[in-house]
C-alpha cells in the first residue's frame, strides 16, 4: 500500500512483532491477526491490509515467504462501523482484492508479495464520525479496534506559510518560518517539497521534479494546543538534497520553476504508534518495549490521515542567487536571477 513517503507509510508486519521471552513452546497454535489501514475522509476508496502471524517451529524467514503463511486463506468479513454520540450509523463491509493488479504494489522484502492482499470499500466516511473495524471468522469476531477507541478522522487544515506564489528568500541566517494551524484530530506531521525546476541541454528542455522530505513524524511539543505549529526552513536543507540527487555535468543549465509543499496529518494513534517506534530505538538493554497497537485480540493499527497541498511557491530573486551561486549547490548550474549561470 503506497503512502506517499509518510509517517505514515506503515512499517512491515514484522515491526508489529515485539520480543517476548516468557511464551509457552507446548501452548496449541494461535493464529494472531495483523490488521493495519489509515483512513482519509478526502477519499472515496480505502484499503486496509488484514494477515496472520503467529508462532512456528521452524524457520520464520521461509515461511514469511509462503502466501499461506500471512494470509488467510478462507473467507473472513472485514466491516467498518461509523458511530455518531455513541449511536451506529454508517456500515462497510469490505471486501478482497489483489493490490498488485490496481496499481498497488507491495514492496519486496521478507514477506511474500504476490498476491497482494488487500480489503477495500468505496464509499463516503464523514469526519462527523467515528469508526470501529471487525474482522469476523466462522460467525465469531477475532479483531477489532480497542473498545472505547474509536478512530477520529483527522480532518482538513489551513496553512498559512508558505502560500501560493509566495517569495522567500534562501537564508541559514534568516530561515523562513512555516506555520499551520492544527488539523482536527491530528498528532503528528510531515512534509515533502516537491522541487520543480527545468534542465536544459543540448537535445532541448525538460521539465523535471525532485521530492525532498523536509521533515518527517513531526509531533507538536503540546497536542492540546491550539496554536499554529511551527517549522524553520533554511538554506541547507533544501541545497543539500538537490546536490545529493542531481547530476553535475558542464552539460547542463538549470532553471527554477516553482516549489509544491506537501503536507501530511496523521492521526492520534498514529502519533503513539511512531513515538513507540522511537522509544523501541532508544533501548539500550536487552529488554524490547510493546510496540503500540489499537487492535484487540490480534495487533497493528487503524488510524487517519490528511493531505495538504500548496502549489507554485516561489523564490526571491535572492533566493534563486542563493541557489544558483551558493558554494553548495553552484556545480548544479542553475541560472541566477538576471538569467546567468554563477562562475
Amino acid at each position: 500500500m503506497k503512502c506517499n513517503n509518510f509517517i505514515l507509510a506503515l512499517v512491515v508486519l514484522s515491526c508489529f512483532a515485539g520480543c517476548k521471552r516468557d511464551f509457552d513452546l507446548t501452548a496449541p497454535y494461535k493464529e494472531i491477526p495483523v490488521v493495519y489501514g489509515l483512513l482519509n475522509v478526502d477519499s472515496t476508496a480505502h484499503y486496509i491490509r488484514v494477515q496472520k502471524a503467529f508462532l512456528i517451529d521452524g524457520d520464520a524467514t521461509v515461511a514469511a515467504g509462503i502466501t499461506d503463511s500471512i494470509y488467510y486463506a478462507d473467507s473472513i468479513t472485514v466491516k467498518l462501523i461509523g458511530f455518531l454520540n455513541g449511536s451506529k450509523k454508517d456500515s462497510f463491509y469490505l471486501h478482497k482484492i489483489d493490490g498488485n493488479t490496481i496499481g498497488l504494489p507491495k514492496d519486496t522484502g521478507l514477506f511474500a508479495n504476490t498476491p497482494n492482499i488487500l480489503y477495500t470499500f468505496n464509499g463516503i466516511i464523514k469526519a462527523t464520525q467515528t469508526y470501529r473495524l471487525e474482522v469476523w471468522r466462522d460467525g465469531k469476531m477475532i479483531a477489532h479496534t480497542t473498545d472505547g477507541s474509536n478512530v477520529a478522522l483527522v480532518n482538513n487544515f489551513v496553512v498559512n506559510t508558505p502560500y501560493p506564489s509566495i517569495k522567500f528568500a534562501l537564508s541559514n541566517a534568516h530561515p523562513t518560518t512555516f506555520t499551520w494551524q492544527p488539523a482536527i484530530n491530528a498528532a503528528i506531521y510531515d512534509l515533502t517539497i516537491r522541487f520543480i525546476y527545468r534542465e536544459i541541454t543540448s537535445s532541448g528542455i525538460t521539465e523535471n521534479s525532485i521530492d525532498i522530505p523536509f521533515f518527517k513524524s513531526k509531533i507538536p511539543d503540546d497536542l492540546n494546543s491550539s496554536s499554529n505549529v511551527r517549522a524553520d526552513f533554511t538554506a541547507d536543507v533544501l541545497l543539500s538534497k538537490l546536490v545529493a540527487n542531481l547530476q553535475q555535468s558542464p552539460d547542463i543549465t538549470r532553471e527554477f520553476k516553482q516549489m509544491n509543499f506537501m503536507f501530511a496529518a496523521g492521526g492520534i494513534d498514529l502519533s503513539k504508534f511512531v513515538a513507540s517506534q522511537q522509544a523501541q530505538g532508544g533501548i539500550t538493554s536487552g529488554e524490547a518495549l510493546p510496540v503500540y497497537t489499537n487492535i484487540t485480540d490480534g495487533t497493528g493499527l487503524l488510524s487517519s490521515r490528511f493531505y495538504k497541498q500548496v502549489d507554485s511557491v516561489l523564490l526571491s530573486p535572492a533566493g534563486i542567487d542563493s541557489l544558483a551561486c551558493s558554494d553548495i549547490s553552484r556545480g548544479l548550474r542553475f541560472k541566477n536571477h538576471f538569467g546567468v549561470v554563477c562562475n
